[in-house]
C-alpha cells in the first residue's frame, strides 16, 4: 500500500484541483490634480504611435496569433485613446499624437504592445521629459470582463489607460515648480537648436546619460528666438492637422475594432483554457505512466501488477486526451486568426491633403513630417539669411 500512496497523491493533485477567476469591471478612475495647475506649469505631451511589436519571423507571428494589419491599427488606436484619457483629466497642456519624436514637447510617451487580444492587453510604456529624465518605464496590463462588452460604458481596458494617467500625475506631483519650468525651458531651446543649430549652439549641455541642462539663456528680446517661437506655432498647426488624422482614424476604426475584440474575447478565453487543460492532461499522463511503471517494478503480486498496468494505460489515455485538446486549441487559434484578419481587411490607408499635397498616411506620415520640418528650416533661413542646415 505504501507504494501506491505517492501515485494516489499524484492523481488527487492533478485531477482534483480547480480554480475560478473572477474578473471585475473597470474601477480605477483617472485622477485630477488636487489643486489647479498654474497655466505656465502645464506640460505639453507628445505620444508616439505604440510600437506594434510584430516579429520578423513568420512562424512566431502565427504561434502568437498576431495579425500585422490589426497590430498596426492598434498602434495608433492605443496612442489616441491614451491622448483622450490624458486630456479629460485636465492635468496637462496640449496632448498630441505625433508620427515621430518631436523636440518641441515637454514630455514624450513611447510604448510597445506586448500582448493584445479580446481578453488581455499588456503594454510597456516609457515617459521621458525634455531634459532626458525618465519618469517611469514599466509594463501595464488589464483583463477585460464579459460585462464590459455586453454593457459597454467605456473601453474594456480603460483601467490600463487610467493607470498610466495616474502614474504620470504622481510623477509630476513630486516635482517642484522650478523643475517643471526647467523642462519647458529645455524643450523650447531644443526646438530652437534643432531649427537653427548655429544660432543656438552653446545654450544646452548634454551629459553621457543623455540628460540635458541649460547652460545659458538667450535674451527674451532676441529676434531669432522670436522668429523661432513664431515658426513653432506654425508647426503646432501642422501637428494638429496630423492629430486630426489620428482622430478620424480612431473614430473610423473603433466600431470594427470593438466588434473584433468582442468576437475574439470568447475565443481567447477558450484557447487559453484548452491550452491549460492540454498541459494538465499531458502532465497527468506522464506522472501516471511513471507511477505505474514504478509500482509495477515494486509489486510482487498479480493485483499490484494489474493496477500498475492500469495506471500506465490510464496515463497513455491522458496523454492522448492532451494531444487531442492541442488539436482543438489549434482550431480555435485558427478561428482567432481569421477573426483578426477580418478586421485587417477593413482597415484601409487614409489619404490626407496638406498644403496642396496629397499623402497616404500609412507609413508616409513620418515622411511628411520630415518634409514639413525641412520646410520650416527653409522658412527660418530665408527670414534670417542663415544657411539651411
Amino acid at each position: 500500500m505504501k507504494h501506491w500512496f505517492p501515485l494516489l497523491l499524484v492523481i488527487c493533485v492533478t485531477t482534483g484541483c480547480a480554480s475560478t477567476t473572477v474578473v471585475t469591471a473597470n474601477s480605477t478612475p483617472a485622477r485630477q490634480a488636487a489643486t489647479p495647475i498654474a497655466f505656465d506649469e502645464l506640460l505639453d505631451i507628445g505620444i508616439l504611435p505604440i510600437d506594434p511589436n510584430i516579429p520578423s519571423d513568420l512562424k512566431e507571428i502565427e504561434e502568437n496569433l498576431i495579425v500585422p494589419d490589426v497590430r498596426r491599427a492598434e498602434s495608433s488606436y492605443i496612442a489616441y485613446h491614451l491622448k483622450d484619457t490624458l486630456e479629460l483629466t485636465g492635468n496637462w497642456g496640449a496632448v498630441r499624437v505625433t508620427p515621430e519624436s518631436a523636440v518641441s514637447v515637454d514630455l514624450e510617451l513611447r510604448g510597445r504592445i506586448q500582448l493584445s487580444d479580446g481578453e488581455q492587453l499588456k503594454v510597456q510604456m516609457r515617459a521621458v521629459d525634455a531634459r532626458g529624465r525618465v519618469w517611469f518605464d514599466r509594463t501595464y496590463e488589464d483583463t477585460a470582463s464579459k460585462f464590459s462588452y455586453e454593457k459597454p460604458r467605456e473601453d474594456p481596458f480603460q483601467d490600463l489607460y487610467n493607470d498610466i494617467a495616474n502614474d504620470l500625475l504622481a510623477a509630476r506631483e513630486q516635482m517642484a515648480r522650478e523643475d517643471i519650468l526647467a523642462i519647458k525651458t529645455v524643450a523650447g531651446l531644443k526646438y530652437a537648436r534643432d531649427l537653427a543649430p548655429d544660432a543656438f549652439e552653446g545654450y544646452l549641455e548634454e551629459n553621457s546619460r543623455g540628460q540635458v541642462r541649460v547652460v545659458q539663456l538667450p535674451a527674451e528680446t532676441d529676434s531669432m528666438l522670436i522668429r523661432v517661437n513664431r515658426i513653432k506655432e506654425q508647426e503646432y498647426l501642422f501637428v494638429d492637422t496630423l492629430d486630426d488624422y489620428y482622430s478620424r482614424f480612431y473614430r473610423d476604426m473603433r466600431p470594427s475594432y470593438d466588434e473584433w475584440r468582442h468576437a475574439t474575447y470568447d475565443e481567447a478565453i477558450r484557447l487559453r483554457e484548452i491550452q491549460k487543460q492540454a498541459r494538465a492532461h499531458l502532465a497527468t499522463g506522464a506522472l501516471l505512466i511513471a507511477g505505474g511503471i514504478y509500482a509495477g517494478s515494486e509489486s510482487s503480486t498479480w493485483a499490484g501488477d494489474a493496477a500498475a498496468a492500469g495506471a500506465v494505460v490510464g496515463g497513455i489515455g491522458a496523454v492522448k486526451a492532451g494531444l487531442q485538446r492541442r488539436k482543438e486549441a489549434e482550431i480555435h487559434a485558427e478561428s482567432l486568426k481569421e477573426l483578426s484578419q477580418s478586421l485587417g481587411t477593413e482597415i484601409t490607408p487614409y489619404v490626407l491633403d496638406i498644403e496642396g499635397r496629397t499623402i497616404e498616411l500609412t507609413g508616409t506620415a513620418e515622411e511628411q513630417y520630415q518634409q514639413w520640418r525641412e520646410l520650416l528650416s527653409e522658412i527660418y533661413a530665408q527670414e534670417t539669411s542663415l544657411p539651411v542646415q
